[in-house]
């Protein structure tokens, strides 16, 4: 009788799933999925990295360092220029990249930007990508490099 539903299930498309008098699934009969045995459930990351800013940035006349954190380990890079559509990235390629394999990420961030002009308004988001290719990217945020130098 078990046999004859199987075969008419089967031939409707609808195996995926069928209890049999014992207890046991369609899936566990053919070995699919379940718990135990050679067969692992597959988790994939889809969450992005959280970015916190534990620290305003460190200004000067001609360089600025931007800090923050990650949730997970992440690369590190800041797009930054004198209005949101930026222009610049920092560093041009990201560093810290966990999707390359030769970098595990980090969760504490640092980049230096030089080159900027004294007195000027700058805007700048961070962007940080963990290991499974999730980029976060934060929202515009400000600083303003002051007329003299001074290290940051």
């Amino acid at each position: 009788m078990v046999l004859l539903l199987f075969i008419l299930l089967l031939g409707m498309g609808a195996l995926a799933y069928l209890q049999t008098p014992l207890g046991d699934t369609i899936n566990d009969i053919l070995g699919i999925g379940g718990s135990g045995g050679d067969n692992e459930e597959i988790v994939v990351d889809t969450t992005k990295p959280v970015i916190t800013f534990p620290l305003s940035p460190a200004v000067a006349a001609t360089t600025a360092r931007i800090d923050w954190t990650t949730d997970e380990p992440a690369s590190s890079q800041v797009e930054y220029g004198t209005s949101t559509t930026y222009g610049s990235l920092q560093p041009a390629t990201l560093t810290d990249d966990p999707t390359t394999g030769t970098s595990l990420g980090v969760v504490t961030h640092s980049i230096v930007l030089s080159g900027l002009q004294p007195n000027t308004p700058y805007h700048y988001r961070v962007k940080s990508k963990d290991k499974a290719g999730n980029e976060a990217v934060s929202e515009d945020r400000t600083f303003t490099t002051t007329e003299t130098e001074s290290e940051p």
